[in-house]
């Protein structure tokens, strides 16, 4: 194997790491992953592959961004900057979580998906910039009803609205590169889900028509 590997990769390899990871964590909020910390789930899971392939032990974490404005969530080993977001609409107890969308979606505030992707445009790393996103939905045998919940709420449905407000606000080129979906954990909530990766401005000479439609794939 090479040192490096591309964005795809990580989101492929974190996505199949998590059932492995799910069944060994006990969570504040219920057994499995799901209900922890972003920050918590970043760590786990990269330890877990830290232990199975050494080319993750060139994965750094919160690394300062070149002009000093803050600090990176990853940076591949090809010095790829990469900042991460859970993606989790519901609270552990099943109700909703009111400032999600903001989360992800708001150009108004720091610290959101779209914010972050502006961020890394204005750090001082060079192109490309990579956005991951541990996307949860709800579990396939929920017994409990969900009000309200879109028939559009899917993991690439919200890939392809970050590409799209990535591209309205900021006039960036943004693609998705990978979907990866995993499943089969413990929490009766955040039972499945997918690790979503993205690219801004991967630059010229690449066709939006060449990489637009993601690789998606299932480790169900």
């Amino acid at each position: 194997m090479s040192d490096g590997f591309a964005l795809e990769t990580l989101a492929g390899d974190l996505a199949t790491a998590v059932p492995a990871v799910d069944a060994e964590t006990t969570g504040q909020y219920g057994d499995g992953l799901g209900s922890e910390s972003e920050e918590r789930q970043l760590d786990l899971l990269l330890a877990h592959l830290r232990e199975a392939d050494d080319r993750y032990r060139g994965v750094e974490r919160e690394v300062p961004y070149p002009d000093g404005s803050g600090r990176c969530d990853l940076v591949l080993p090809d010095g790829t900057p990469v900042e991460a977001k859970l993606i989790r609409y519901w609270r552990a107890n099943g109700d909703p979580e009111p400032n999600m969308y903001g989360h992800v979606f708001s150009p108004f505030h720091s610290n959101t998906l779209l914010s972050d992707a502006a961020r890394l445009r204005k750090s001082g790393f060079e192109r490309p910039y990579g956005l991951l996103g541990l996307f949860y939905a709800r579990a396939g045998n929920d017994p409990e009803p969900v009000e309200a919940l879109p028939e559009r709420y899917t993991a690439e449905e919200v890939a392809e609205k970050v590409v799209h407000e990535v591209e309205y606000w900021y006039g960036a080129e943004a693609c998705v590169c990978e979907i990866s979906r995993f499943g089969g954990l413990r929490h009766p909530v955040h039972g499945r889900g997918a690790v979503v990766a993205w690219l801004i401005d991967r630059g010229a000479g690449t066709s939006r028509s060449a990489y637009q439609r993601p690789r998606t794939s299932s480790t169900n």
